[in-house]
């Protein structure tokens, strides 16, 4: 794990994704605090965080959920169709 400032950061971006790359986390810190972190990310890594970062996203599994288990569902035929009728349009 490597620590570097906000200066160090804008002057050498480059050199520290390079450290990103080969596996090395890396804590952005402003005015001796930490503020950030850089990490490795996949691509196959992406879809997660981006589930897990995203309020949005969070939010309608949630809403999802719950209507499964308000027994609401709707059949996967009828979601196709509704998805075709709404890309003609």
């Amino acid at each position: 794990m490597k620590f570097a400032n906000v200066k160090e950061l804008q002057k050498d971006a480059s050199g520290i994704i390079s450290l990103v790359e080969k596996g090395e986390d890396v804590i952005i810190t402003k005015r001796g605090k930490p503020a950030a972190v850089i990490y490795p990310l996949s691509e196959d890594e992406i879809e997660d965080y981006m589930i897990q970062h995203s309020p949005g996203i969070r939010k309608k599994i949630e809403e999802g959920l719950k209507d499964i288990k308000g027994g609401k569902r709707i059949p996967l035929r009828d979601l196709l169709k509704a998805r075709k009728a709404r890309k003609r349009a």
